[in-house]
């Protein structure tokens, strides 16, 4: 069997992000899905996180009582039923076009659990997937408590009461068993559990069963370290191409987020795909056989003495060398003073704007463009109207704010109390700013920015047409949109995103500022209805998971190529093939 068994990263807390621990299936679910089915419907957070992601999949559940049904809040369609024999057309589907199917730890708990699989698989299309969780009677905890007697009474808070009732005995084997059973291909087995200092107790303890029995000492402690598995198999027989992907983040406060973190956990849902970073230096993973290799320097100024011998090293461990930047290069003298080699020393470059694109094409000839987009939705506005918020936050922005802000401030001494500014990070625009209704944040998390940014009603956003300015992305008029927040933009970068009137409004003189920053302010139901526009242009063309397969499939086209890629790469800098 060809899957992958490792243990996952800890999701973070995070008010204003669908990846959080109460859902372990999340990260793997197909963030581009059409049809999803859940069977079994554990009272969870899957399905209202996930729609976050993907608003525009149809999330079924399948229950076998009414009254599991009724715990069903976020899903579109909820079907009571039994498993085994329920069929798709009971759902208004036809045989075959399930994306996904979802077991949140229910097979463990029926009966002929493989004759649910087999069944349920005929729902699935010819390359879709099934998603488990599934607890593990190995777990290292349950063997204590066995050998004291106390089978099914468990002190331990941590686990939930799914894990407190008596389970039928699935093991890992029992599992792969069940799987392959049903005809279903494993790709990926992931654990989940801490291998805290009481574990590496436990398993000192047990090196003498271990010897004695002839237990290999590595799988005995991935087994029993696993409170429970995600499985995740395929209706496919075809062999999985595996791809994996590093990421050396040399800039992780400005972009880490949107360019890296959350392309990459999209990224992961496309079966056979890894995808980890780490700050200011190579992140280690233990490869998979016939895994296909990417490193990707992200807004890395690399010079000949530091970089050569590092660039020679991938290119003689088989790796496809990419390049990120979401800014103009000229900003920083550095990369001038190293002949560019950031981008031509690379397979490849990647980037968030055309405009980028076209500067880093005269480098190197291979360039993508992935544009920003939002990984989630954030949920829908609930407005106020007694008091009008603007919002301003952005870095080194003087020159964009300076020929508004006299404007500004006599707009905000015209309506003095029912307008108020939230400013975060510019500290100068704070002073600078005439009314003693603001509110200053210094530089913060993106979560609170994000919660500011959702408790304000209109968006400044200034850009002065210079050269850095003009290879900036759409990226805060989507943020805006997204929240719920009516923008007034410039027309630089926001002209070709903002449709005037309709999803935002554009101002070209200080004139047109000042006049439609008054009617955003006064017209109450025009400001909303500019914003409910702009969120559902960003719901139906501007998330990732409409975007997120792209890099994958350039990679792997740039991969097909490397040998071709390799010699233009000696041609540019025939130095990196030097013995």
């Amino acid at each position: 069997m060809n899957a992958n068994i490792a243990s996952s990263p800890t999701p973070e807390e995070q008010r204003f992000h669908p990846f959080s621990p109460s859902s372990d299936l999340l990260t793997l679910l197909s963030a581009n899905a059409q049809v999803i089915v859940e069977v079994g419907c554990l009272p969870n957070t899957t399905a209202s996180q996930y729609k976050q992601i993907n608003p525009h999949c149809s999330y079924i559940g399948i229950v076998s009582n009414s009254q599991e049904a009724e715990a069903c809040l976020h899903f579109d369609r909820v079907i009571v039923g039994d498993f085994q024999q329920i069929e798709l057309k009971s759902i208004g589907l036809e045989g075959g076009k399930v994306d996904c199917l979802v077991y949140d730890n229910i097979l463990p708990l029926t009966k002929n659990s493989i004759q649910i699989l087999q069944h349920h698989r005929n729902w699935l299309h010819t390359e879709g997937e099934v998603i488990a969780c599934i607890y593990n009677v190995q777990y290292w905890r349950k063997i204590v408590n066995l050998l004291q007697g106390k089978w099914g009474s468990f002190d331990d808070q941590t686990l939930s009461s799914l894990e407190q009732t008596p389970q039928p005995e699935f093991t890992l084997e029992k599992i792969q068993y069940l799987f392959q059973s049903a005809g279903l291909q494993i790709c990926e087995i992931q654990t989940r559990g801490q291998k805290d200092e009481q574990f590496q107790q436990f398993l000192q303890l047990m090196q003498p069963m271990i010897q004695a029995l002839g237990l290999d000492a590595n799988r005995f402690a991935t087994q029993t370290a696993a409170q429970r598995y995600l499985i995740r198999a395929t209706r496919s027989p075809k062999p999985l191409r595996r791809l994996l992907i590093q990421t050396i983040m040399m800039a992780p406060t400005a972009c880490d987020r949107v360019r890296v973190l959350e392309p990459d956990r999209l990224t992961q849902t496309q079966l056979g795909t890894r995808a980890v970073s780490a700050v200011k230096s190579f992140p280690t993973v233990a490869p998979i056989p016939g895994e296909e290799k990417v490193i990707i320097w992200q807004r890395t100024i690399m010079s000949d003495q530091d970089y050569l011998p590092k660039l020679r090293q991938f290119l003689q461990q088989d790796y496809l060398i990419i390049a990120e930047i979401d800014d103009n290069p000229l900003r920083r003298q550095e990369y001038a003073e190293n002949r560019y080699l950031s981008y031509r020393g690379c397979h490849g470059v990647q980037t968030s704007t055309e405009a980028l694109g076209v500067f880093l094409r005269q480098l190197n000839p291979h360039v993508a463009v992935f544009a920003n987009q939002l990984a989630y939705l954030p949920p829908p506005r609930e407005y106020q109207t007694d008091v009008v918020t603007i919002f301003f936050g952005a870095l080194n922005r003087e020159k964009d704010w300076k020929p508004i802000i006299k404007t500004l401030n006599k707009v905000l001494a015209k309506y003095q109390q029912k307008v108020r500014v939230k400013v975060i990070h510019d500290r100068l625009f704070f002073d600078t700013l005439e009314t003693p209704n603001k509110e200053f944040e210094p530089f913060c998390s993106y979560e609170r920015y994000q919660e500011i940014l959702h408790s304000c009603d209109i968006g400044l956003l200034p850009l002065a047409a210079t050269p850095v300015n003009l290879m900036k992305s759409d990226l805060k008029f989507i943020e805006c949109a997204g929240h719920g927040v009516a923008v007034l933009a410039s027309p630089t970068v926001y002209e070709k995103s903002i449709l005037d009137g309709e999803t935002g409004l554009i101002y070209r003189t200080i004139k047109q500022f000042e006049t439609k920053l008054n009617e955003l302010i006064v017209n109450h139901t025009f400001r909303q209805q500019l914003a409910t526009n702009a969120y559902e242009w960003v719901r139906n063309h501007r998330l990732l998971c409409q975007h997120y397969p792209e890099r994958r499939r350039w990679y792997l086209q740039m991969r097909d190529r490397l040998p071709e890629l390799n010699q233009q790469l000696r041609q540019r800098v025939p130095e990196l093939f030097v013995e």
